[in-house]
């Protein structure tokens, strides 16, 4: 097809593998705040700390964790989305591709959250950045190829795992997007940070706030 492959990178390569220790440094220790994220607004509180499940002494952040009011708070927001909806869906497709690009770009700090949020190799950290890229491209280009005159479902949930929390959690909401959906995501609690940055960057891309 005419997509264009994730940026791989050689572990064997010693440059390579130097590129991306320093790139992955710079956010060794960072330490972000996550919390529900409803109507546009983040909520940060105080939270709960979490660690590094591979070195405990590593506190990689405090998050708030979301309760019912902000399940009932992001349906209504959700139901009142109505900006995605308008747009066709080469639209759609352009903003998922930028999304792509800005994963890409952000290597080294998803790196560095894949490892001490999810305790993951730099490996696995490489295939999982990699995958999500591959998720978002292959479906701008379904985007691409729907029929315009396609109906969406509406609000859709998207629910993931932690044994993949950039990846599964991306591919579910880009499936979601490309079809024109509000999104409702709930990530893994066991990753929150690397979903709030996923996000972040998703909005950054130019998906609207009310949508997802």
């Amino acid at each position: 097809g005419s997509r264009v492959n994730a940026k791989g990178w050689d572990l064997s390569d010693p440059l390579d593998l130097q590129r991306l220790d320093k790139a992955r440094e710079l956010f060794r220790f960072e330490t972000g705040r996550a919390g529900p994220m409803v109507d546009s607004n983040l909520t940060r509180g105080v939270g709960c700390a979490t660690y590094n499940p591979a070195d405990p002494a590593d506190c990689v952040g405090r998050v708030e964790e979301a309760g019912s009011q902000h399940v009932e708070m992001a349906l209504a927001a959700a139901d009142r989305c109505r900006s995605w909806l308008g747009l066709v869906g080469r639209e759609r497709a352009g903003c998922l591709e930028r999304v792509a690009e800005l994963y890409e770009q952000n290597t080294g700090e998803l790196l560095a959250l894949a490892t001490r949020e999810a305790g993951k190799t730099l490996l696995d950290g490489i295939n999982e950045v990699r995958e999500a890229v591959d998720f978002l491209r292959y479906y701008a280009d379904r985007a691409r190829r729907l029929n315009d005159r396609s109906a969406p479902r509406g609000i859709v949930a998207c629910v993931s795992p932690w044994n993949f929390p950039l990846a599964i959690f991306t591919g579910q909401i880009s499936a979601a997007l490309a079809a024109g959906n509000c999104v409702i995501a709930k990530p893994a609690e066991q990753t929150p940070l690397m979903a709030l940055r996923a996000v972040e960057l998703m909005h950054e891309a130019g998906i609207p706030k009310d949508v997802l």
